[in-house]
């Protein structure tokens, strides 16, 4: 697949190997995730961070868009959500990793591009889960518009780059560059701030004039990651987090060079995680995050990825 055709730099961060329609609106989009990335590679036992279909979903968003919506290749994509949910730990092991989409185009001006999309995640012919996701298309010139009606943040406090970040394996990562969770002078429980490594390979594989939402994703992620195994000695090598549904919503742009804060709340009664990002008096992005456990049967859990 051509790395533009899914707004990718590197070759290594393409995961849309091919696409065929298949029905008016429905298509199916074959998957490729190498073993060996730095985020999402294959741990022990084939176990993928179930973080791939986010990624990968909204990788398959922009192709369709562009190859049979007729959306310009020099539109930006603006997310505002995204649900997924998993029946059991995302394993390809090599069998073909299908997504059966189907689209939705909102309104009939052709000159706004509204999408939505529903998958289904097949892995070797199983089913295993599966996602939905909205996003606009915008020309420039409307994405100028939208971006100017954010406030002005000047001066910035400390940026988000410079921050000293939370141990690898304290956040379910190997590589130290992979932490976006830092600790600082204000911090409350379960609150961290974000960390923005912008020469990152996956989370920045192109440049950006907001925080990606998938770093805000990785961030969310990492504090369920912290927040639930706080009284838990690091194992080596490291078992995987089980994070089988996500419901995400994106209220604003984040602006690069300002402080954001990740906070985490515990439901005790579901094993659900409501994740909160804002910046000063902005809330960012808000999610439901669900991980099974032993004592809590995952149709529990439904709440935080259910409507697919």
């Amino acid at each position: 697949m051509p790395r533009g055709m899914v707004h990718k730099t590197a070759d290594r961060e393409v995961f849309v190997a091919a696409a065929e329609q298949v029905a008016e609106d429905r298509f199916e989009v074959t998957a490729r995730w190498p073993d060996d990335h730095l985020l999402y590679r294959a741990e022990e036992g084939g176990v993928r961070d179930s973080l791939v279909v986010v990624e990968t979903f909204r990788q398959i968003g922009i192709h369709l868009s562009h190859r049979y919506y007729r959306v310009p290749t020099d539109h930006a994509f603006v997310l505002h959500g995204f649900e997924f949910e998993l029946a059991e730990p995302l394993a390809d092991r090599g069998s073909p990793v299908v997504f059966d989409t189907s689209v939705r185009r909102a309104g009939t001006n052709p000159r706004r591009f509204r999408l939505s999309a529903r998958t289904v995640i097949r892995v070797g012919g199983r089913e295993v889960g599966c996602a939905e996701m909205s996003w606009d298309a915008l020309s420039p010139t409307q994405y100028g518009v939208v971006r100017s009606r954010g406030p002005v943040l000047k001066g910035g406090e400390e940026t988000g780059d410079v921050l000293e970040a939370l141990p690898a394996a304290s956040v379910g990562r190997r590589e130290e560059s992979a932490s976006v969770l830092a600790t600082g002078p204000t911090q409350q429980a379960d609150s961290w701030l974000l960390r923005m490594d912008t020469s990152h390979p996956a989370l920045f594989d192109h440049a950006s004039d907001h925080v990606p939402g998938m770093v805000l994703a990785e961030a969310f992620r990492q504090a369920v990651h912290v927040s639930s195994r706080q009284n838990a000695e690091p194992k080596e090598p490291l078992e995987p987090l089980d994070l089988r549904a996500m419901n995400m919503s994106f209220d604003a742009f984040g602006e690069l060079g300002h402080l954001v804060v990740i906070t985490i709340a515990a439901d005790a009664d579901s094993g659900e995680f409501l994740a909160t990002a804002r910046q000063y008096d902005r809330v960012l992005a808000t999610a439901r995050l669900a991980v099974p456990r032993s004592t809590v049967p995952l149709q529990r859990n439904r709440r935080a990825g259910a409507a697919c």
